[in-house]
């Protein structure tokens, strides 16, 4: 992003239009962004035109503030005074976006825990310079001795700033790279050879994952009877067409799409539907083969406020309803108090601090939690 930035200005422009500029970073890299953008619009008399949906961002940054809802401007003014004193009800109900709590704080205790690791290890190889290349690779160890467990109907919320090894975690825990210790989804461990492919179909059911992106974790030419259907075609090949669309309609129902909103929802491609709606569909392909654990990875970042909280509340709604167990993968510490059960705080591949969530927000040990807290705030 220092990299566009400079591109941009190698002009010396007297106007900046930046468009989501902080929307993929992390806390403490946004703030970066953030006082980067000061200090050059201070040293360069430079204008700047924000677009953004981050709210915080607002506030710390811009001067004056223009509300946009479906192509017209509907209020503008002064920062403090807009955010002090809305007047349309689009304005508020943008800054009411918050996330909120509303999880069961104590789920029923049962059973074993639906992810277990211990001392989990996961390296890439890299080439070594020189002539010590010759003879092998190197590697750059990702995860490092990670211990952590997912309790049944909980959230472990995982955060760090970006490059901290979050997504590596998730894949592995996913069965999608190879790692070192142990890792069990229901008492059962990834098997690591081909022979295994059986073994770990059965584990796949147990454990989805929702992605980031709902633009492009979405294939453009599937429709939505055949996204949200696929995992049938590889779990249950052999159920029948019909109750195969009876399932693929439930799993939409569960998700709030349905044909009264969606008239010839099971024929339509995702290019047809917003962000919140893709990510929706993406969490209904993930429910339907009736699993115990979704990995959440960054499953809002790429929303709006208003869908984030939409979102958010749907997969709490879930959580409730069927007793599942989220891994969530995010940066975004709002995120985190409101959906975590636990919480652990990974930086350089380590997990340097967890807990419960709210001793661990609230009263962080370690400095490096201690500034994505206040970089949050």
């Amino acid at each position: 992003q220092r990299a566009m930035i400079a591109m941009a200005l190698a002009c010396q422009p007297r106007l900046l239009l930046a468009d989501e500029p902080t929307t993929a970073l992390d806390v403490t890299l946004r703030a970066q962004i953030l006082d980067l953008l000061s200090e050059l619009q201070r040293r360069n008399g430079m204008a700047v035109l924000l677009i953004t949906h981050d709210l915080n961002l607002v506030r710390k940054f811009a001067d004056r503030v223009a509300v946009m809802e479906n192509g017209h401007i509907v209020e503008h003014g002064d920062v403090a005074g807009v955010f002090a004193n809305p007047q349309h009800p689009y304005t508020r109900k943008l800054i009411d976006s918050k996330p909120v709590r509303d999880i069961d704080e104590c789920p029923a205790p049962g059973g074993e825990p639906v992810m277990q690791a211990a001392n989990m290890r996961v390296a890439y190889p890299i080439a070594r310079p020189g002539f010590k290349g010759w003879f092998g690779k190197g590697e750059f160890v990702a995860v490092h001795a990670a211990s952590f467990t997912v309790a049944p109907g909980q959230t472990l919320g995982v955060v760090g700033e970006s490059g901290s090894g979050k997504s590596t975690l998730a894949l592995a825990a996913l069965g999608l790279m190879p790692h070192g210790g142990d890792l069990k989804v229901v008492g059962k461990s990834w098997g690591a050879t081909s022979a295994a492919a059986s073994h770990n179909r059965g584990i796949r059911r147990l454990v989805q994952v929702v992605f980031q992106d709902p633009f492009s974790s979405l294939s453009p030419r599937l429709t939505v009877e055949e996204i949200v259907g696929e995992g049938l075609l590889v779990h249950e090949p052999g159920l029948a067409v019909t109750r195969r669309r009876e399932r693929v309609m439930q799993a939409l129902n569960d998700v709030g799409l349905g044909e009264a909103q969606f008239p010839g929802l099971l024929s339509r491609y995702p290019h047809e539907f917003s962000g919140g709606q893709r990510q929706r569909l993406a969490i209904a392909r993930a429910l339907i083969v009736n699993p115990q654990l979704l990995v959440l990875d960054e499953p809002t970042s790429a929303l709006d406020v208003t869908i984030q909280k939409q979102v958010l509340e749907l997969l709490q709604r879930l959580q409730r309803e069927k007793g599942l167990s989220y891994l969530l993968i995010t940066h975004d510490v709002d995120v985190i108090r409101a959906m975590a059960h636990d919480v652990m705080v990974m930086k350089d591949g380590v997990i340097v601090e967890s807990g419960p969530v709210g001793q661990v927000l609230d009263a962080p040990r370690e400095a490096y939690t201690q500034r994505l807290v206040a970089a949050a705030a």
